[in-house]
């Protein structure tokens, strides 16, 4: 993944931190600074050292997950790191309930156990008493924690996994509790139904949430429910495709080719073979054999940078996704967003009979919505 360190790998796992990543160090360091009191230097060090541990509990978080998708043969991509958390991408997600039921506890179970451990140490070295006494004394508590020492580390260290599995645990997407939801309601309801359903009640948590924050005046919590429920709109979106598209083949929705650019032409004359063509790609053949593809957006910055005397075969793009005309059509979509393709060609005996992109896919599946019987369903 581009901006990205890979940190190490744990069970095939490329562990990676995204660049944005520093802001958040640097964010903790100037937290640091102003609440260091007399040390500034031990302040920023302190709030650095917890934000590096805390994301480390976010690895073993995301590792829960993943692991628990590796016992059920599902290949994980890699875990990256982000100023807002981590995200494992995952080849696929199990079909059966169960499943996808236990690989997303296992996320919040693995914090719930960093808890009862963290916590664990925290009784033994802090003491149950003084323990007992800053839970239940607010200005105590506050003073403890400004100490910034090891004793106080600790223990916010306990407090955050605590919130990190309450607030991953609300019933909203992207949260596991969303997904949580999706997987009990998919035991009884259509995948795509129970994932509306799911995505539904995470709005309307969203809502609640942004509209207490809001009357509270707490701009940041507000900001985290219009996130919520922007990404619990966006898996309700992919389940109206999916509902829509199932049942339906490759050659239902496969379109036709359009211009044939040869690998010699320039990208002027490839411009204007392609300036009245509606499709975002031109397939580029010679003696009849596919040699790759071009998508506008290529042809436009080619011509910027080499000029219009280049030749289309220095810039077209030879990893072509092949899809076949029995294809199911949601297999289509899925390696079409995986591969980052803005267009497949479809294949019969050896021969090009269409194309099919993600702007053909969603131009159907508006149709479909309006008329779900317009095309018959395998």
């Amino acid at each position: 993944m581009s901006w990205s360190l890979k940190l190490f790998t744990v069970r095939g796992i490329p562990i990676r931190v995204h660049i944005s990543f520093l802001l958040i160090v640097g964010w903790a360091a100037y937290i640091g600074l102003s609440a260091g009191g007399g040390s500034w230097l031990r302040g920023a060090a302190f709030m650095v050292t917890f934000v590096v541990l805390l994301f480390a509990c976010v690895v073993l978080h995301e590792l829960g997950h993943s692991l628990v998708a590796q016992l059920f043969g599902v290949r994980v991509q890699d875990i990256t790191l982000w100023p807002i958390g981590g995200v494992a991408r995952m080849a696929k997600m199990p079909e059966r309930p169960y499943q996808e039921f236990l690989i997303t506890a296992a996320g919040p179970a693995t914090n719930v156990l960093l808890t009862v451990g963290l916590g664990a140490l925290a009784l033994v070295w802090i003491g149950p008493g003084q323990l007992l006494r800053l839970v239940t004394t607010p200005w105590l508590l506050n003073r403890f924690l400004s100490q910034m020492d090891g004793q106080s580390l600790l223990l916010l260290l306990t407090a955050n996994n605590a919130i990190l599995a309450l607030f991953n645990l609300i019933p909203a997407f992207p949260m596991d509790g969303g997904r949580l939801l999706r997987s009990v309601l998919a035991a009884f309801l259509p995948y795509p139904k129970a994932t509306r359903t799911a995505a539904l009640v995470g709005q309307l948590f969203a809502t609640l949430i942004g509209t207490a924050a809001l009357l509270a005046g707490n701009i940041m919590l507000a900001l985290v429910g219009l996130f919520v429920f922007m990404a619990a709109w966006q898996e309700r979106q992919q389940a109206i495709t999916q509902g829509a598209l199932a049942g339906l083949r490759v050659r239902q929705a496969v379109q036709p080719v359009g211009p044939r650019l040869h690998p010699l032409l320039t990208l002027s004359e490839a411009a204007a073979q392609a300036a009245t063509s509606p499709q975002p790609a031109y397939l580029v053949v010679d003696g009849g054999r596919l040699v790759g593809l071009l998508t506008r957006g290529e042809l436009i910055n080619a011509m910027r940078r080499a000029g219009p005397t280049a030749r289309v075969g220095s810039h077209l793009n030879r990893d072509v996704l092949q899809l076949r005309p029995d294809d199911a059509l949601l297999a289509a979509q899925k390696q079409l967003q995986e591969r980052g393709a803005i267009m497949g060609i479809v294949v019969e005996n050896g021969q090009v009979t269409g194309t099919l992109s993600l702007l053909d896919l969603a131009r159907l599946v508006d149709m479909l919505r309006a008329h779900p019987e317009a095309l018959p369903r395998g």
